[in-house]
């Protein structure tokens, strides 16, 4: 009998990144999947994306519509205990072998919660990382206390959770699915890439431009993404600007990104669809902005990141990423010596890739089909 796997998705970056996961687990003749589409997905202002979800065919069981749009804190709070709700009701009717819970949003919690009060094993991919000053590092490793399994996207993380008194066995270095993605989109070139776009022409050297706000420095959002957007603009490429996630400060952001729509050499976009996407970070001369795939993905790519303010600060990385305050002479100056300078380039062509050989959403499908589900795995107990 195939043991049943219900996972979820509530935002576009993270459904791209757990895509490689659904796609193996869908594949394993052992596994059977449901997803549970949620958040941002059902958001027009964040491009509907469960069209994504929908054109890829996984079997979606729930949609549950629990975001708020507002930069108040509280509501992303009462956002996920909607979801906690919907979720916990979907749960008890399924009751799956296994629930998968990914990375630090509230997407983690609510599921694991559900996992820890049901009774249902659990697994947490993306366990383990640290990003001190976002509420996203709190939210990750109370996920991973609450689950059964853990799934680190590298050899760091693997080790903080056994130090941290996670039992050995429950934790397992699977790489980071994001380079699944990478490996597995087909290649176009620029005029393709801009065709698919719709922008008129691609001028290499260009930049990437993704910026997020931070939960402790929500009011100074917008002016945080002023400064990045100013230093990007002023270095005469072409900019190429997607739109945050759903956090609280968002709408911020979006409204300081929209003053730059018609600029020239400017491109805004609510929403990339993931196969262009891949194929623009290919092309980059640099991701500007705080993204996490700066430090996650892009060494793959060897890509350069320049990565703006406390955001991913702390985070495991290699030698491709150069941290900025805000201020825009600082990063005008790093995004020339990108560039420009040869030895810079040098360092991000040598730079090492710590987050596996894209084949980590096989390697999550083959833990979740073979590891004993038991009284060991449930009755959980910590080493120290």
């Amino acid at each position: 009998m195939k043991r049943r796997v219900l996972g979820i998705t509530g935002i576009r970056s993270e459904y791209f990144l757990q895509r490689p996961i659904f796609q193996a687990i869908t594949d394993n003749p052992d596994l059977e999947l449901s997803l549970v589409v949620s958040g941002a997905h059902l958001s027009p202002i964040h491009g509907f994306t469960l069209k994504d979800v929908e054109a890829d065919g996984f079997h979606i069981v729930g949609r549950i519509d629990n975001l708020i749009h507002s930069d108040h804190a509280a509501d992303r709070v009462k956002g996920a205990a909607d979801q906690l709700r919907l979720l916990a009701e979907l749960a008890d009717q399924l009751r799956p072998d296994w629930l998968l819970a990914p990375a630090d949003r509230e997407e983690a919690i609510t599921m694991a919660l559900c996992g820890a009060y049901l009774g249902i094993s659990t697994a947490h991919y993306a366990a383990g990382d640290r990003v001190v000053g976002n509420v996203d590092d709190m939210v990750r490793h109370a996920v991973s206390r609450l689950s059964h399994l853990m799934l680190t996207t590298h050899e760091d993380a693997r080790q903080r959770l056994i130090r941290a008194g996670e039992q050995e066995w429950r934790v397992h270095n699977v790489g980071h699915s994001g380079l699944d993605r990478l490996r597995l989109t087909p290649k176009f070139d620029l005029k393709e890439l801009a065709a698919l776009l719709d922008v008129p022409v691609i001028r290499q050297p260009y930049l990437v431009v993704i910026q997020h706000s931070l939960s402790s420095e929500i009011d100074q959002s917008g002016g945080q993404m002023r400064t990045t957007l100013e230093a990007a603009v002023e270095s005469g490429m072409q900019v190429f600007v997607s739109y945050p996630n759903s956090d609280p400060g968002s709408r911020q952001i979006i409204d300081v990104i929209e003053e730059y729509r018609g600029k020239p050499g400017v491109f805004i976009f609510q929403n990339i669809p993931d196969v262009p996407f891949v194929n623009l970070l290919r092309n980059a001369a640099v991701l500007v902005g705080n993204s996490s795939l700066g430090l996650l993905e892009a060494p793959y790519l060897k890509l350069a990141a320049i990565n703006v303010g406390r955001r991913q600060t702390t985070r495991h990385h290699s030698a491709n990423v150069f941290f900025a305050s805000h201020d825009k002479r600082e990063i005008a100056s790093l995004i020339q010596s990108v560039v420009r300078d040869t030895e810079t380039q040098e360092r991000i062509r040598t730079c090492e890739n710590p987050f596996g050989d894209g084949h980590t959403g096989e390697r999550v499908a083959k833990l979740l089909a073979s590891t004993p589900i038991n009284d060991e795995l449930l009755n959980k107990d910590l080493s120290y």
